[in-house]
Parts: structure tokens; sequence; C-alpha cells
């Protein structure tokens, strides 16, 4: 094969790759929501952070759908410290984020997913 030819090979078997690749990532599915609990009433932030606006609450026992989680300002509260925040989705169609040291399970509320 000529070098020309070969070049044009490698660019459209390499073009096809790349739209085989878009094409899986198009149809993964979304990562699941996990059921979280809080274990207290807490405020839910606008971001991860306790200086963000209060968007929302949570409420002793009652669960949310906890999206993921990431990092954000340090939480002290009833001898528990954690810098790990949920993603919420609210009932109101938004997402708010709560500390995960007031939810039940783990230091990230049980949700594996991270933002």
């Amino acid at each position: 094969m000529s070098g020309s030819k070969m070049k044009r090979a490698l660019t459209l078997g390499g073009a096809g790759v790349a739209l085989a690749g878009a094409s899986l990532l198009a149809a993964s599915p979304a990562l699941a929501a996990t059921t979280v609990v809080a274990w207290t009433h807490a405020d839910v932030h606008a971001g991860p952070a306790r200086g963000e606006r209060v968007v929302s609450y949570v409420n002793a026992n009652y669960s949310y759908a906890g999206l993921c989680w990431l990092e954000g300002d340090l939480v002290n509260d009833k001898g528990i410290s954690n810098r790990n925040w949920v993603r919420l989705q609210l009932n109101s169609g938004g997402i708010g984020y709560v500390s995960a040291v007031y939810l039940k399970g783990d230091d990230k509320g049980n949700v594996r997913n991270h933002c």
C-alpha cells in the first residue's frame, strides 16, 4: 500500500473508532441515584459549602435521591467531621448539596458515584 493510501486508511479507521466510541458513550446509561437517609434535620445548600444559599432541608429518617458526592467545606457537628457533600435531586426539580455528616451510612452517605 502506498504512503498516501495507508494514511487515508488509518485516518478513516481512526474516525470509525472515534464514532464507535462516541456511540458507546451516548448509549451508556446515566448513573443511578442512591437512596440516602438523613439521621437529623439539616440544611441543603446551593453548593457544597455552609456559606452557600440554603435551598431546602432534609429531615430525620426521610429518604432522598443522592446523585453523587464531592469534597467541599469541612463540616463539624455532634462530634463528626467530614468534607464530603452529597448532591441531592430536590423534589422541586433542582439540585442541592447536604453534608454527608447528616446522612446515615458511611462518610459519603453510602453514595458510590463521585461527581
